[in-house]
C-alpha cells in the first residue's frame, strides 16, 4: 500500500492523536505544577496524562475539521466541473 502525499491527506487519526499527546506532556508538566499545590508526583503525573490526552485530541479534532473542509472545497470543485461538462455535451 502506498503511503499518500501530504497535500491529498484525508484525515488524521490515532497515530496524530498519540504524537501530539506526548508532545503535549511537557509543557502540561510543567503548567501542572502551577494548578495543583499537593506535592505529590502521583497526583501531577496523572493531571499531565489527562490534560494532555484531552488537549491532543482537541488539536486532532480541529485538524481533522480543517482537513475535511479543505477536501470538501476539492470535491465541490470537482463536482462543478463535471456538471459544465455535461452542460457543455448537451
Amino acid at each position: 500500500m502506498a503511503m499518500k502525499s501530504w497535500k491529498n491527506i484525508e484525515y488524521v487519526g490515532w497515530l496524530f492523536w498519540v504524537i501530539s499527546s506526548l508532545i503535549l506532556l511537557i509543557p502540561n508538566y510543567f503548567l501542572s505544577r502551577y494548578l495543583i499545590y499537593d506535592y505529590s508526583r502521583g497526583a501531577r503525573i496523572g493531571l499531565t496524562a489527562g490534560m494532555s490526552a484531552i488537549l491532543g485530541a482537541i488539536v486532532a479534532w480541529i485538524v481533522n475539521d480543517i482537513l475535511y473542509r479543505i477536501n470538501k472545497s476539492k470535491r465541490k470543485e470537482e463536482r462543478k466541473k463535471i456538471r459544465k461538462k455535461k452542460k457543455k455535451e448537451i
